[in-house]
């Protein structure tokens, strides 16, 4: 009789803790530290010449992960290190320098506070100018930089989906990262 109880108590603990949302189980802290938009949800058109760097707005929140918990204390707000941008392509050709852009990183600097709503928006370098000197980017452009034509690299257009990871820590050390995905149509848009 004894055992089948135990039996029951374990069947039960394992059960209530498969019933877990999986944000309670993203990190450490006590925070959910989330992206709400990448560019206003918008696709970004990325114009190959001239050569020059594209951004996009990130819109970042932090909530407690349980939400009766309504005293908003500093040891939980996020201060923003870092970032990274990897790129791949719906048809699974993602080779990095070939089909899509290297992935790059960068530093962000910030805070992000614990509320109960809203998003702190953070401009993020998504493309970084080199990126257009370099294949597969360079190979869109309809002319060189001395004016002579290039030869064309098969494709007017280059849709890719940016997934921008944000990473940072709770003042109180916890790491948290907040992920979001954009669409980049590239072309010489003139």
């Amino acid at each position: 009789m004894k055992a089948s109880k135990a039996w029951i108590a374990v069947a039960l603990a394992i059960g209530v803790a498969g019933c877990v949302p999986d944000y309670v189980k993203q990190n450490d802290s006590d925070v959910i530290f989330g992206m709400a938009t990448v560019n206003g949800g918008a696709v970004l058109q990325s114009d190959v010449l001239p050569v020059a760097p594209d951004t996009a707005a990130v819109a970042l929140f932090t909530r407690y992960k349980n939400q009766a918990f309504t005293t908003i204390t500093v040891p939980n707000h996020v201060i923003l290190e870092r970032y990274e941008v990897r790129y791949f392509r719906s048809d699974g050709r993602n080779t990095e320098g070939v089909d899509v852009p290297f992935k790059i990183t960068g530093p962000i600097t910030g805070n992000v506070d614990v509320a109960t709503g809203g998003a702190a928006n953070y401009a993020i370098e998504v493309v970084r100018a080199q990126a257009k000197l370099e294949a597969p980017l360079r190979q869109l452009r309809a002319a060189d930089a001395t004016g002579g034509a290039i030869p064309p690299g098969g494709a007017l257009i280059l849709t890719v989906f940016a997934e921008i990871t944000v990473y940072g820590r709770t003042i109180s050390g916890q790491a948290v990262s907040a992920s979001g995905r954009l669409q980049i149509d590239f072309a010489d848009w003139v």
